[in-house]
């Protein structure tokens, strides 16, 4: 186990990053659920932009200066995760074919699509500062664990221990690969959306537009601050 001060302040950053998407994630499903003035500042701008997007990016470009990597955004190992993907897509497809012919079936499965910011959250954010101080295995529970926690509130216990257990299953393969592209963005459409459909729920076209618009947000920072420490890496050398 490594314990010095530079995975002891990951650790921390990433418990009260947990805190914060608990309490975000709980008042968006509960507190003020269909606000669109909550949903607007806080789930849109504070958790997916902030939380999930400039928190991680900026974490590794200026306090780790490791990179995108940091954040399993490489092409290591891609063949390698998009055969994962695949693995992992096939299974959960079980849990999705009985709802093609559903009603927005097309639309939730394009909206997970675009929903890039969990999966980098919780993989990308989340395991890897777990496994720096803890180990893999330790990651791979700890992850699974977290994401039960911040939906404490939102769903039920069984629904969060199934849930807990498809992360667990989720973190082993990314363990292997440590590739962001091993669950986004192939699985992370036909497994979340298994998950969406069999909870009686589904989005609009209104809501894949939202989506697609984030998805191009998030884009833009992420390639803006890799690209500006990438120039400020060349400058220093």
């Amino acid at each position: 186990m490594n314990t010095n001060g530079k995975n002891n302040k990951e650790i921390v950053a990433a418990v009260a990053s947990l805190l914060l998407m608990w309490i975000g994630y709980y008042g968006d499903n509960n507190l003020f659920k269909d606000n669109m003035i909550y949903t607007l500042l806080v789930s849109l701008l504070m958790i997916i932009i902030g939380l999930c997007t400039l928190l991680p990016v900026i974490w590794v470009t200026r306090v780790t200066k490791e990179g995108l990597q940091g954040l399993g955004v490489t092409t290591k190992k891609l063949g390698l995760a998009l055969l994962f993907s695949v693995v992992l897509g096939a299974w959960r497809f079980i849990g999705i074919r009985e709802y093609l012919n559903g009603p927005d079936v097309i639309n939730t499965i394009l909206f997970n699509a675009f929903s890039i910011w969990e999966v980098m959250f919780i993989f990308g954010w989340l395991f890897t500062r777990y496994k720096r101080a803890f180990g893999k295995v330790a990651a791979v529970l700890l992850t699974a664990l977290s994401v039960g926690i911040y939906h404490i509130g939102t769903l039920g216990m069984l629904e969060i221990g199934k849930l807990c257990l498809t992360v667990a299953i989720c973190g082993v393969f990314y363990a292997i690969s440590e590739n962001i592209f091993t669950l986004w963005p192939i699985y992370w459409a036909i497994g979340c959306s298994a998950s969406t459909l069999s909870s009686g729920m589904s989005f609009p076209v209104e809501m894949v537009y939202i989506s697609a618009i984030t998805l191009i947000i998030q884009l833009v920072i992420i390639l803006f601050l890799a690209r500006k420490s990438y120039k400020h890496r060349e400058k220093a050398a």
